[in-house]
């Protein structure tokens, strides 16, 4: 794909050569030449301009992989930042080119609505072989694909920017980039893909830069559309798996599985086997430590200077809801909880096998500015969970979560929970310190997935990112069958125990105001209020 892409761009760039020399020509006939005007930070390339999609019988039509890529001339770089209050709109800074020729700008407000994804990106659509609309659909864009690539030959050999976006609904910034000569697919978003229903036959897409976005990056009007053309079969189960699909960057959130499907089953539709393939490619390479436990270097906590240490921080609950168990007439308060690393250090946790235990004894490791190892301290021990959707190692009292009352001080219900660290979502990749490129974002390789009898195990939460874990699975959700109607608040409390150093514990807890009414033993309801104008 590459030299396709790479012949793609060179024709596009040298297009953008003979225009501008033809304007150039013009100008000089009638006096003096004007500026010269800045040139696109995108170009829009498609190396294929017709592909087959395949489905099964029942399918809709899915658009997750067709080949539109994003191209840097030069290296492009966009930064978001919400601020100090989620009340703030969020900031957008568009940096282009290199060293001393790199020039940063600050975009319109509001040109994002998330500082996760650069929202209403572009306008797709799709027509049947008559030219009739047969759907429509505004796409958000992430650049941080797993499958950017370079496509020209003096491009630098590694990305530095991130290599998915995710979304955390209280995410903090953003940062979103290709180096000079690379390249990003445009539909790779899994969480919103384009899909509609029809007929087997030939569509047209039409992917076009929003106005707004393309006047913000200097895309021309003639340069902002591409099209593709697919043919689209219905296919038997097993046939048909031979299209392109862009990386499925999941949001790898503890208790958070695909169910009722088996992944290694050959029964899986041509979209969702793509999509797994995908998937495992994506996934994080595992933390491995030392095999025996230290012997040196032992310092305490206290003693390490607070610009060497991580800075845990817990964010506002998220995916609040009642469970209600009919059979066992009970009804439960699930929702989402997220401790994060403000850094500048990251939290590494590496534990070690006390011999013919079942528990491993827990190190907090401490780096310097340069990465050396300053030293370590105890921290507690970690635990196997045999539970279903667990099966990995946890670290113990990670967290603690409490239902307050509406003075927000009596505990109503109470409960700590042992965490698999792991950075699963991005909340601040602008933070000193911050690692865009974590070695390991999924459960399976940061957690000993499925492997009880590992000698050690390393787990760590990088500078920027936050470890969600959703409290939907057995004795993690609060029981709120007999709790009596009114106001309380959803309290998450990071390093309840203060066995982590860290540079800051004033910040580790976060409350989220709810109204739980219904009659206590009967049918329960539930209001959320907004926490700072947001919803999530």
């Amino acid at each position: 794909m590459a030299p396709i892409a790479a012949v793609a761009l060179s024709a596009v760039m040298a297009g953008s050569v003979m225009t501008a020399a033809a304007v150039e020509a013009a100008e000089h006939v009638g006096g003096a030449p004007a500026a010269k005007a800045p040139s696109a930070a995108l170009d829009l390339v498609v190396p294929v301009k017709t592909q087959n999609v395949v489905r099964y019988k029942g399918e809709p039509v899915g658009l997750y992989g067709l080949g539109f890529y994003a191209v840097a001339p030069k290296t492009v770089e966009i930064r978001t930042d919400r601020g100090k209050s989620y009340k703030n709109p969020v900031t957008t800074k568009l940096s282009v080119g290199d060293g001393a020729d790199k020039v940063t700008t600050t975009l319109p407000a509001g040109i994002t609505a998330s500082p996760s994804t650069l929202t209403g990106f572009f306008d797709l659509k799709v027509t049947d072989k008559a030219g009739k609309k047969v759907a429509s659909s505004k796409l958000d864009f992430c650049m941080n694909s797993n499958e950017q690539s370079r496509v020209d030959k003096d491009a630098v050999d590694k990305s530095p920017y991130p290599k998915q976006c995710g979304y955390h609904p209280y995410a903090i910034g953003g940062v979103f980039g290709l180096p000079a000569g690379w390249s990003t697919p445009v539909l790779n978003d899994w969480n919103n893909p384009l899909a509609f229903k029809g007929k087997d036959g030939t569509y047209t897409v039409t992917a076009t830069v929003n106005k707004k976005w393309a006047k913000a990056l200097n895309i021309p009007a003639a340069k902002a559309t591409s099209k593709i053309k697919v043919k689209v079969k219905t296919v038997k189960e097993g046939q048909g798996y031979g299209y392109a699909a862009a990386a499925h960057d999941m949001n790898h959130n503890h208790g958070v599985a695909m169910t009722g499907v088996d992944m290694n089953s050959k029964d899986l539709s041509p979209q969702h086997a793509a999509r797994e393939k995908a998937r495992k490619a994506a996934l994080g390479k595992p933390n491995v430590p030392a095999q025996n436990a230290p012997t040196g270097s032992r310092i305490a906590a206290a003693a390490v200077d607070k610009a060497q240490m991580p800075d845990l921080r817990s964010l506002p609950a998220t995916g609040i809801r009642l469970d209600t168990q009919s059979k066992k007439k009970k009804t439960y308060l699930s929702f989402g909880a997220t401790v994060w690393n403000a850094g500048p250090s990251p939290l590494v946790v590496d534990g070690f096998r006390k011999p013919g235990k079942a528990v491993l004894d827990a190190y907090q490791y401490y780096y310097d500015e340069n990465g050396k190892q300053l030293g370590y301290s105890p921290a507690g021990e970690m635990e196997w969970d045999p539970r279903e959707g667990h099966n990995h190692w946890h670290f113990r009292a990670f967290a603690s979560y409490r239902l307050l009352d509406a003075n927000k001080k009596k505990p109503v219900i109470s409960g700590k929970e042992a965490f698999c660290l792991a950075p699963t979502d991005s909340v601040d990749p602008n933070v000193k310190g911050a690692q865009w490129q974590p070695e390991s974002i999924d459960l399976y390789t940061a957690c000993g997935q499925g492997n009880a009898n590992l000698l050690s195990i390393r787990e760590v939460l990088s500078t920027g990112w936050g470890d969600t874990y959703s409290q939907d699975l057995p004795g993690q959700s609060f029981n709120i069958t007999n709790v009596k109607a009114g106001t309380y608040y959803i309290q998450t409390i990071a390093n309840p125990d203060k066995k982590l150093g860290e540079s800051n514990y004033a910040n580790n807890s976060a409350l989220r105001k709810i109204k739980i009414g219904g009659k206590p033993g009967g049918k329960r309801t539930l209001k959320i209020y907004p926490y700072q104008g947001l919803k999530g």
